[in-house]
């Protein structure tokens, strides 16, 4: 593989994430894991690291280059979409049942253009969330200084967590999850830097990240079920987890350095991404056939497996595809697996 310029501690760092994803819609559903702390820890961090990566600079001196950022999310998002809906058509509403077959087949359409594919390829909401997300950022970027901008982005996530929300391309979830991009690219050097150093720092920034969980789960057991109130704590509660995140991805770079399995899975994250939910209902579907239905909401244990199997067999269409499609992601040959 020829990418001398990758960073490793990022690749471990999204690499567990898209793990964390994985489990999340991996059944049986565990509200205090699921709800309480992987929502915690995905999400906030894969916004986080997309921020890192984002050169507001190079957006501003050539538009090209925020032309390819936004290819880069709306190919393969387009890609998938059609490839998934075609696939509903002509199969899926027949396997699902009576309930699939009464979506009428302009739904999906609409549901793309909207930015929120629920019907066939339910977790792009994220890739939609962060195109709008780099342009909102962007446009900040050209009249906020780099100093003001991570406030600034607080003031509109929490306006935005108590406003009515804007479906449209995850407008909404965009400037609620601002504050995580804005960490990333405006803190860029010191996050470049952070590392577990000594006994007192490691401490503390595990400290902070067990707080974090902690505030999260109570939330949960208490049963908090304002909106806005949940997601203001829980903005607070991803700051508070993430430099730790960042550290642990840190340590582990420099203890076990580049691993290609780790490289091919964060390139192809999107692809994991787009095939997961299919991969753990073939597997569910398989389970309850060969035991009896509903043996994976009976047995909490098997929600660690299946997501791993459900990793490992995705690794190969994601190997493949970016060897030799990586058109399909938005990116050159240049970019491909070599």
């Amino acid at each position: 593989m020829n990418h001398p310029d990758r960073q490793p501690w990022l690749d471990y760092v999204r690499c567990f994430s898209i793990f964390l994803v994985i489990l999340f819609h991996t059944p049986p559903r565990l509200p205090i894991l699921d709800d309480a702390v992987i929502l915690n820890l995905r999400v906030p961090v894969f916004f986080c690291i997309s921020g890192f990566l984002f050169s507001t600079e190079r957006a501003t001196q050539s538009v090209r280059y925020l032309l390819r950022r936004c290819r880069l999310i709306f190919v393969p998002y387009t890609v998938f979409f059609l490839f998934f809906y075609a696939l509903w058509l002509v199969v899926g509403r027949t396997l699902v049942g009576a309930e699939e077959q009464a979506i009428p087949i302009v739904r999906p359409l609409a549901e793309f253009v909207m930015g929120n594919p629920h019907v066939v390829v339910g977790p792009f909401w994220y890739l939609a969330c962060l195109l709008s997300m780099l342009l909102i950022y962007y446009g900040l970027s050209r009249i906020v200084p780099t100093a003001w901008m991570l406030p600034v982005c607080l003031l509109l996530a929490v306006a935005a967590c108590f406003l009515p929300k804007v479906q449209v391309w995850n407008v909404s979830n965009a400037l609620m999850f601002l504050p995580f991009y804005a960490l990333g690219n405006s803190f860029r050097p010191l996050l470049a830097q952070m590392r577990f150093s000594g006994t007192a720092s490691t401490v503390q920034l595990c400290l902070l990240a067990a707080i974090s969980i902690a505030v999260m789960v109570a939330m949960k057991t208490l049963g908090v079920n304002d909106p806005a109130t949940y997601n203001v704590v829980r903005i607070g509660a991803g700051l508070m987890v993430i430099p730790a995140y960042l550290c642990a991805g840190r340590w582990l770079a420099e203890r076990y350095g580049r691993r290609r399995w780790i490289e091919v899975m964060v390139m192809g994250g999107t692809i994991y991404l787009a095939l997961q939910n299919y991969a753990i209902g073939i597997i569910k579907i398989g389970m309850n056939h060969a035991f009896y239905a509903g043996v994976m909401d009976d047995h909490a244990w098997l929600k660690p497996v299946v997501a791993i199997v459900v990793a490992a067999a995705i690794y190969p269409a994601a190997w493949w595809l970016l060897k030799h499609a990586p058109w399909v992601l938005g990116k050159g040959c240049d970019e491909a697996l070599k």
